[in-house]
């Protein structure tokens, strides 16, 4: 019998409340125009709670940030070589459902609406925005590397600059599907539009860097 996931405590759960009313007044008012006591206004949370969990206005952006990171980005880990198993391999087959999961979460609620305020406030908070680049984008970038590492070792991509090419492949990926879910352009994505996408994408970076056979 499969192992029912653990229920969040109150503490947590008072925790969360106060966090998603933040991120939603962030996004509705900006964040100087929020108040703690709009947040705890709306979260019907204490105070004290508050303090405890997050200290001021700046420790729940940062909350946020770390939350972005560990739920949305790490969910998109194409593995490197610290992980168990193969990982993504540079082929056309783990290279669209590495694309098509990616594009998913990045172009998620979750995901555009912390995008939002890290565009909005990060220059106010340069160490918290370097740190959303380092654990979110970044760190996606680095471990793309490493597949494409593997995949120049294994003769399945051209030789050069691994990392320019992880950035372009993740630069044709987002396209410009981010941009308009990020200016509220579209409420949602078809999953029929992104696949297409995805897979046309794929083709064309493939066809660009992928080793040509007898090449």
């Amino acid at each position: 019998m499969p192992q029912q996931p653990e229920k969040p405590s109150r503490g947590e759960a008072r925790r969360q409340a106060i966090l998603e009313a933040a991120m939603e007044l962030f996004l509705e008012q900006g964040f100087e125009r929020t108040s703690l006591s709009d947040i705890l206004r709306r979260s019907k949370g204490s105070r004290s709670t508050l303090y405890d969990a997050f200290g001021n206005k700046e420790g729940l952006l940062l909350a946020m940030v770390q939350e972005a990171c560990h739920r949305v980005w790490s969910t998109v880990d194409p593995g490197d070589d610290r992980s168990d198993g193969p990982g993504l391999q540079a082929t056309a087959e783990g290279l669209t459902a590495f694309g098509l999961h990616f594009l998913k979460t990045v172009t998620g609620q979750r995901s555009i609406s912390v995008y939002r305020i890290m565009v909005a406030e990060g220059h106010r908070f340069p160490e918290i925005a370097r740190q959303f680049y380092g654990e979110g984008p970044k760190l996606l970038t680095d471990r793309l590397t490493a597949v494409f590492l593997r995949g120049q070792a294994d003769g399945l991509l051209i030789d050069g600059d691994a990392r320019r090419l992880a950035q372009i492949f993740i630069g044709t990926l987002v396209s410009d599907f981010h941009i308009r879910r990020t200016l509220g352009l579209v409420p949602v994505i078809a999953d029929e539009d992104m696949e297409t996408h995805v897979r046309a994408a794929v083709g064309v970076f493939l066809n660009g860097a992928g080793k040509q056979s007898g090449g």
